[in-house]
């Protein structure tokens, strides 16, 4: 089965959202991607004050309010209740993720990037191939959502926004925005891979007589 959704989640890179990031649903999983650090666990009421918006609330276990991601660590989380929004400041980073718990298709989550553009995602997005129906623990609707942003753009802020309750969010990460040296020898490696390419296609097509 862990197979099974780990081969699922690569499936789910967002190919339709390229115009600034790109997300990946890891079904069932709590685990942080390589070189993420942790931006906020919720589980100090000194972090709370990172959060502005209306209608949400912290919680610990499940109640009418909100259900304890059944991913996450099992600590107190974030719960954005019916009409609510929830803006978090990220600073600038090239990524971010976050334990979700039950998604909805009525969940959105938009993320701004430094120039100002913003990018939403609804739940049945998030979701993938899984239907975004809020099962409380099932791991199709209960895991994390990697974001990355696209080569020379950063993300500075996440906004949860949900129309009922609740959209249960918690363990945020981020990854800083690498140096332009390193994104100049990730373009180098990927135009070596791509000519590699181009003279492995073209030896294969070779025909002699």
């Amino acid at each position: 089965m862990k197979k099974l959704l780990a081969a699922t989640a690569v499936a789910f890179l967002s190919a339709a959202s390229a115009q600034a990031a790109t997300f990946v649903f890891v079904p069932g999983s709590d685990d942080l991607a390589p070189g993420e650090t942790t931006f906020a666990s919720f589980n100090n009421a000194a972090e709370d004050g990172i959060v502005t918006g209306s209608n949400f609330v912290f919680l610990t276990g499940t109640s009418s309010q909100g259900a304890m991601p059944a991913a996450g660590d099992g600590t107190r989380y974030l719960s954005v209740l019916a009409n609510g929004t929830a803006n978090i400041n990220l600073g600038a980073v090239s990524a971010f993720s976050a334990d979700f718990g039950s998604l909805d298709q009525y969940n959105t989550l938009t993320l701004t990037f430094q120039d100002g553009t913003t990018q939403s995602f609804t739940g049945d997005v998030l979701n993938g191939a899984f239907p975004a129906n809020g099962d409380q623990q099932s791991p199709t609707t209960n895991g994390r959502l990697q974001f990355r942003a696209d080569a020379g753009q950063t993300i500075t802020g996440v906004s949860f926004a949900s129309s009922q309750n609740s959209f249960e969010i918690d363990d945020l990460a981020v990854s800083a925005v690498p140096e332009p040296a390193t994104w100049a020898m990730m373009i180098g490696g990927f135009g070596l891979v791509g000519g590699a390419m181009r003279r492995r296609r073209s030896v294969g097509t070779t025909v002699t007589a």
